[in-house]
C-alpha cells in the first residue's frame, strides 16, 4: 500500500467555452503545477456525457492541500478557474492503493 493521494476533479465547463480552450489553457497551468511539492502525475479527460476529469497523483495529502491552496491564486490558473461551471466542481482526495506496471515496454 502506498500513502500516495489521488485528487479526482471533476466539473463541466461554462457555456460556450470550448474543448480547445480549455484544454489550451490547463496546459499553461502545467509548469507551476509540476513544481508544487508531491507532484508526481496529472491527466484530463472528458466523458462522452461532458464531464471532464482532472486526476492528479500527489506524494501525500498535505501536498495536494498545499496545492489546492495555491492553485486559485496563481496567474496562470484564472482562466482554467473561470471556464469551469463551478456548480458542477467536485473534487475528491483517495489514497491510492494499486497501480498496474506495464508487463513490457513497447518499442
Amino acid at each position: 500500500m502506498t500513502n500516495r493521494v489521488v485528487e479526482v476533479v471533476t466539473f463541466k465547463l461554462m457555456p460556450g467555452v470550448s474543448d480547445a480552450d480549455y484544454v489550451e489553457a490547463t496546459a499553461k497551468t502545467g509548469e507551476f503545477i509540476g513544481r508544487m511539492r508531491g507532484f508526481i502525475d496529472r491527466r484530463l479527460s472528458k466523458g462522452a456525457d461532458g464531464v471532464w476529469m482532472d486526476y492528479v497523483i500527489w506524494a501525500d495529502l498535505a501536498a495536494a492541500r498545499e496545492a489546492g491552496a495555491k492553485f486559485p491564486q496563481a496567474e496562470c490558473t484564472a482562466d482554467v478557474i473561470r471556464m469551469i461551471d463551478p456548480a458542477t466542481l467536485v473534487m475528491r482526495h483517495e489514497t491510492q492503493m494499486w497501480v498496474a506496471e506495464p508487463a513490457f515496454a513497447m518499442g
